[in-house]
């Protein structure tokens, strides 16, 4: 939009440099609120956001930008523990080691996602947000996400068993609890293991 528009409808007598330049500079910033008005839905598409406009819209819908509990934090340990690493005992400012780990503190840091994923969990998250909390919801919601094979099954006594059809790592596992739909009170149990 230009200000031409709006220019050609001075009458011919009020056609005055100076109150031509007055009512341009009272127009200018008008339209340019206009023209970013019109922008703004393009940048907030979905289909095409990217960075600042996605992020934003991933906290309007409650979605998060990573996977939690999903990589594990080396922690000081003994020989023979998975993930542990020595204590220091040299000056080298190289030699990599591990350190006590408080009461309290998690074992595993989250995950951040790759842009392609983290459209796919928005995408999903809006979806999760208007579920029925069905079995057949759940399917819907986890293969936006998820790019291995799975079952579910409703064990009809307030718990729900998911199984994965071939190998899977801990984010695939994290990302599962992460955005399954659960209704209030049922549990949700990862077929083979005892903690969930």
């Amino acid at each position: 939009m230009t200000n031409k528009k709006y220019l050609s409808l001075i009458a011919s007598q009020h056609r005055k440099p100076k109150f031509i330049s007055t009512v341009q500079a009272s127009i200018d910033p008008l339209i340019d609120c206009i023209d970013f008005l019109k922008s703004i839905n393009n940048g907030f598409d979905l289909e095409s956001a990217t960075d600042l406009p996605l992020q934003i819209i991933a906290e309007w819908v409650g979605a998060a930008n990573s996977i939690p509990n999903s990589i594990p934090i080396a922690f000081f340990g003994f020989e023979g523990q998975q993930g542990s690493l020595p204590m220091r005992e040299t000056n080298d400012p190289t030699f990599v080691s591990g350190y006590w780990r408080e009461s309290g503190v998690s074992g595993f840091r989250a995950l951040a996602m790759s842009k392609d994923l983290f459209k796919k969990v928005v995408k999903a998250k809006i979806k999760l947000n208007h579920s029925d909390c069905t079995i057949d919801s759940a399917k819907e919601i986890i293969e936006m996400v998820l790019d291995k094979g799975f079952k579910i099954k409703d064990n009809l006594d307030m718990t729900v068993t998911f199984s994965f059809l071939e190998n899977y790592d801990v984010s695939d596992r994290e990302l599962v609890k992460l955005m399954f739909p659960l209704p209030s009170g049922v549990k949700l149990i990862f077929e083979g293991e005892n903690d969930y």
